[in-house]
């Protein structure tokens, strides 16, 4: 609960009876204050980072190379492509503010973008050294009801499946192909504002996999370096050095004595 009380700006009270229309707006505001994101509008999961954090990091490699990001294949399951999903307690396409794969882009491309991994980062550069093409197996943020003595409770789920793959255009050639999912889970005792913390976790599941896929970018961009830094020039040939045990003379051998044959016979 402590990761989410600073999306609240209030708690409930009580109000005294003013009349049912009084009561009515009361309750309205009420549920606009407790709620960390309104669930009215559409969730932004790339300027909105209540749903997903961009902090001020960069990695100290650096890479002279440009990166396209590109969503290739949407292969999630029928059930997460549905835009209202009001009834199987999911959120559907219309609660993002743009559509999976073009959010997921645009969540790479910035990531990438403040990570200092490379010189330019952007979605529609069919030009660039490196492509990153993405497979979205799954992008689903969803609740489960149920009760804690008088309260209602609610279990959050997050969970993000990509498929990754960095393609060297220079090289003609696959760097790093991988499998990456990232899933998230937490528990809430509100009575609205369902969708807007499944948003957080999808957020947070999506996070998991973005940090794992830039390190692996990271390291496999700085082994191909060594790896061509290591392989200019002519491999060097080692000398032998001379043996410092001292060969054994061997004794000279005496050649023996040319064999004479004397005729057989009187003299």
């Amino acid at each position: 609960m402590e990761g989410y009380e600073k999306f609240s700006h209030g708690k409930g009270q009580k109000f005294a009876p003013w009349g049912m229309g009084t009561s009515v707006v009361l309750s309205v505001v009420l549920l606009l204050l407790v709620s960390p994101v309104s669930s009215r509008e559409a969730f932004d999961m790339i300027l909105d980072p209540r749903i997903y954090p961009y902090p001020p990091h960069s990695f100290k490699a650096h890479f002279s190379q440009s990166l396209q990001v590109k969503v290739v294949a949407d292969n999630r399951p029928r059930y997460e492509r549905v835009r209202n999903q009001d009834e199987a307690n999911c959120i559907g396409e219309s609660h993002w503010s743009d559509p999976i794969a073009v959010m997921v882009e645009k969540v790479l491309e910035r990531e990438f973008l403040l990570s200092n991994l490379f010189d330019s980062v952007t979605r529609d550069d069919d030009r660039s050294s490196l492509v990153l093409e993405i497979d979205v197996n799954s992008f689903s943020g969803a609740w489960t009801p149920g009760r804690s003595g008088l309260k209602p409770i609610f279990t959050l789920h997050g969970a993000v499946d990509l498929n990754a793959a960095l393609i060297s255009r220079r090289e003609g050639r696959i760097l790093l192909i991988k499998n990456y999912r990232g899933n998230a889970e937490a528990e809430i005792t509100q009575f609205r504002s369902e969708e807007a913390y499944a948003a957080i976790e999808a957020g947070k599941a999506m996070k998991k996999v973005t940090m794992s896929l830039m390190k692996d970018i990271r390291g496999c961009l700085e082994g191909l370096e060594t790896h061509l830094v290591e392989g200019k020039g002519e491999p060097v040939p080692i000398k032998k050095r001379p043996s410092k045990r001292p060969r054994k003379r061997g004794v000279p051998r005496k050649e023996p004595a040319p064999i004479v044959l004397e005729p057989i016979g009187p003299k």
